[in-house]
């Protein structure tokens, strides 16, 4: 048995994970992961990719969610607190990353989580949220505010709960950010200190050495990201975008959100404008300009605190 934390919450796991933070054997287990053979209900094809393989979702008479991919892995959550695990494959390194990314994300989301396909980081008190369709730059982004000196909370799955006060606040995820290799060129980082994701994508895994926050940071800013020359470089969003906005950025399938749930996603969506600014943003050109603007972020915010 595995010990690990994860999403503000311990995980006891019979499969190793090696992206998530070392947990506390002896605490008592808000998850546990298992392996064993799954009867799938009957599948519908999803808009979530992984690694180019498109995953098939489920539901059974039980309310128990199934995800799966073809070759890698079938996924069963069971009211938020299981997750079977029934491998495709012999390489553990994919088994792992399949697990903690959507496979989690569905027993995150039996617990009542609001979650974002997103990539967040904390600069001082806050915590900042990237999101955008594929190639708009989150990963960059947290990246370069990574390399300025800001901690990360998440990578592409960003968890979010509310306070007593029903404030957005984001709940870190566990010490890894996914980055390009473009990436990792454009911004000077360390190879050496990096491990390659998997055989055949180029991307590479950043883990924090230190320091990695597992307590809660008020949510503050959204931005969502874009390249389009012919949309505004920054934008406020106005109350009417917010909610299909977020939905957009919902990163499970969205069979998920029946009437009620669609529902409640909505009026979490409205709790996070609360209290956080919604910007549609062009990411900047090249990476010297986006580490320019980080520096910019960084400085304004360190004298407004």
């Amino acid at each position: 048995m595995y010990y690990y934390t994860a999403f503000g919450l311990n995980i006891h796991s019979e499969i190793l994970l090696p992206e998530l933070a070392e947990g506390d054997r002896s605490a008592a287990a808000a998850i546990h992961i298992q392996k064993g053979a799954l009867e799938l209900p009957r599948l519908k094809k999803t808009q979530i990719y992984r690694r180019g393989i498109r995953a098939s979702f489920g539901k059974d008479e039980h309310d128990a969610l199934y995800l799966d991919w073809a070759g890698i892995a079938s996924f069963k959550a069971i009211q938020g607190h299981t997750l079977i695990v029934e491998s495709h494959t012999t390489e553990a390194d994919l088994i792992s990353l399949f697990t903690v990314s959507e496979a989690l994300g569905l027993v995150l989301f039996q617990k009542g989580y609001f979650l974002l396909h997103a990539s967040s980081v904390a600069i001082g008190d806050e915590a900042w949220c990237f999101m955008g369709n594929p190639g708009a730059g989150k990963s960059s982004t947290a990246a370069a505010f990574i390399k300025a000196g800001c901690r990360l909370l998440s990578d592409d799955l960003t968890a979010i709960t509310f306070d007593e006060d029903g404030l957005p606040v984001v709940i870190p995820a566990y010490p890894q950010l996914k980055i390009w290799d473009r990436t990792v060129a454009g911004l000077g980082y360390n190879e050496d200190e990096l491990e390659p994701v998997s055989e055949g994508v180029n991307k590479y895994s950043y883990k924090p050495k230190s320091g990695f926050l597992h307590k809660s940071v008020p949510l503050k800013k959204a931005f969502f990201l874009h390249k389009a020359r012919n949309r505004h470089a920054w934008q406020y969003l106005n109350a009417s975008e917010i909610p299909t906005e977020l939905l957009r950025n919902f990163p499970l399938p969205i069979d998920l959100l029946d009437a009620d749930k669609l529902k409640a996603h909505f009026m979490q969506s409205f709790q996070c404008a609360k209290s956080a600014e919604m910007i549609r943003k062009r990411r900047p050109e090249g990476f010297s300009n986006l580490e320019n603007w980080v520096e910019d972020c960084i400085r304004e915010q360190l004298i407004a605190g």
